[in-house]
């Protein structure tokens, strides 16, 4: 009994600590997350008729492949002028897929 109570603690433990983050990120959902983030822009910012979306997706923590910059972003909706930049963010159980976005909108 000892060592299920023991087990129990140290995931989440484990759980707890994969939540604690630095800086400017979206809070990490260990089972899933569906996040979406701003940067730096007041909610008066008209954000402009136009939207682009870049995103880039891993799997299993192994692999990764895309671009989701704010040029892919940009080209991707034809926006020449950017107003304002988001992030999205989906995972399923922590890194077995994962995806990152960038969005980008303007004129």
């Amino acid at each position: 009994m000892k060592k299920i109570l023991l087990l129990a603690l140290l995931t989440a433990s484990v759980f707890a600590l994969a939540q604690c983050a630095g800086g400017y990120v979206a809070p990490n959902g260990s089972l899933f997350q569906n996040t979406s983030m701003n940067k730096d822009v007041s909610t008066k910012t008209d954000v402009g008729a136009k939207s682009g979306k870049a995103c880039a997706t891993g799997y299993v923590g192994a692999v990764s492949m895309g671009d989701a910059s704010v040029k892919a972003a940009a080209a991707a909706g034809g926006v020449t002028t950017i107003n304002s930049v988001d992030y999205t963010t989906e995972n399923i159980l922590g890194s077995v897929v994962a995806k990152t976005c960038t969005v980008v909108n303007g004129n």
